[in-house]
């Protein structure tokens, strides 16, 4: 093709056909500015069609975590929901004027507060965001999403841990020895019973303070989980429909 314009060329300027000539090498140029333009633009698209397919990729690889994560959720969900209602009885049971035989056995079970770690699969969400990919997703509105789920899911690990250590500064603490040292007796009840014989001493005002926090940080623990899990499938809800999107317009 190339030496067929060539010999164009030379025998329009053999036979001094100068304005065909220049309109020749006009038309010439713009074929070969079209081309050039052709070639970028089917770049273009390789590339979208590749960044595309890499994003695709991600957002479904997401998902799977977020989808795990909901299960460990659903579990805290559960555990919390139950161990709440326990608290609560036991809570009557401690702030009872006078126990039982049966109320003490049962408030020799007291657990305290129940912090279970979160524990997240964040590999995806960690290699989008030190590879900076996360903020080159087509949707600015998935990017918010995304970053506003783990920065509340961090906030709540950093929260929960926290607050254990509060709780068991006191729950263990030297203080509360005297509900503690007996449990590991054989038969703990003989020394249970003189304990929970005086409502009024120190310990049991600590007793007393800790099945009542123990309730507020578990409905907490219970309200973080709950969040959490609506926000996970809020999130995979619109990654669906931007992975649909993405489908149909491809």
């Amino acid at each position: 093709m190339i030496k067929f314009f060539r010999k164009i060329r030379q025998k329009m300027l053999t036979e001094n056909k100068f304005s065909k000539y220049f309109l020749y090498a006009i038309g010439e140029i713009t074929l070969v500015i079209i081309g050039i333009l052709l070639a970028l633009a089917i770049n273009d698209w390789k590339n979208e069609q590749r960044i595309n397919s890499e994003e695709t990729a991600t957002l479904q690889k997401l998902i799977q975590d977020l989808k795990s994560d909901n299960e460990s959720y659903n579990e805290n969900i559960n555990y919390y929901s139950n161990l709440g209602e326990r608290l609560i009885n036991l809570k009557e049971i401690i702030y009872k004027k006078s126990l039982s035989d049966d109320d003490i056995k049962q408030a020799l079970r007291f657990p305290g507060a129940t912090f279970i770690d979160l524990n997240p699969r964040k590999t995806t969400y960690e290699e989008m965001l030190n590879s900076g990919r996360v903020y080159n997703l087509s949707s600015e509105i998935l990017v918010d999403k995304i970053i506003a789920y783990y920065q509340f899911l961090e906030g709540r690990i950093y929260q929960t841990k926290e607050s254990r250590k509060e709780f068991r500064a006191i729950y263990y603490g030297p203080n509360f020895t005297d509900f503690w040292y007996w449990k590991g007796d054989k038969n703990p009840f003989p020394y249970a019973k003189i304990f929970f014989s005086n409502n009024d001493s120190p310990t049991y005002r600590i007793l007393k303070q800790c099945s009542a926090w123990s309730i507020a940080i578990n409905n907490g623990l219970l309200d973080d989980n709950n969040k959490l899990l609506k926000m996970s499938n809020e999130l995979i809800e619109y990654i669906n429909e931007e992975l649909t999107r993405k489908k149909t317009k491809g």
